[in-house]
């Protein structure tokens, strides 16, 4: 019979491969809803200031979510205002360079899965940084 010998465990920093250990059981103080990406899909210019991003949802945790929000901040510029085209996935709403982002009828996200929202974001600055 072979001895047992207790594994050894050594960190690495500079791999993208690490240990995972979970009981299944979801922290309540952390968000599963988050932005993953925000993608510039149209700027805008010196007259016509509004630039369109798809911004893509998570939910990262193992239930649907229907009650959620997030938020995406524009770092650089002054927006006037913000809507979405998706309508019927989420509603957008802007406070000082805010951009809140709420789900609507049928913006629901199932367990480990993504939606992607077009933002429209109007200013009056030269242009606009989106976080």
């Amino acid at each position: 019979m072979k001895n047992y010998e207790k594994p050894v465990l050594v960190p690495n920093d500079e791999t993208a491969e690490g240990v995972y250990a979970a009981s299944g059981a979801v922290d309540s103080g952390v968000d599963t809803v988050a932005v993953s990406d925000i993608e510039l899909v149209t700027p805008g210019n010196e007259y016509y200031k509004t630039n369109v991003y798809r911004v893509t949802i998570c939910n990262y945790s193992n239930e649907e979510k229907k009650d959620w929000s997030v938020n995406i901040m524009v770092v650089s510029g002054n927006a006037t205002e913000a809507k979405t085209y998706d309508g019927w996935l989420a509603r957008v709403s802007l406070s000082g360079n805010t951009v809140t982002i709420t789900p609507s009828d049928g913006g629901a996200l199932d367990a480990g899965k993504a939606i992607s929202v077009k933002v429209v974001i109007s200013y009056d600055s030269d242009s606009i940084t989106v976080e």
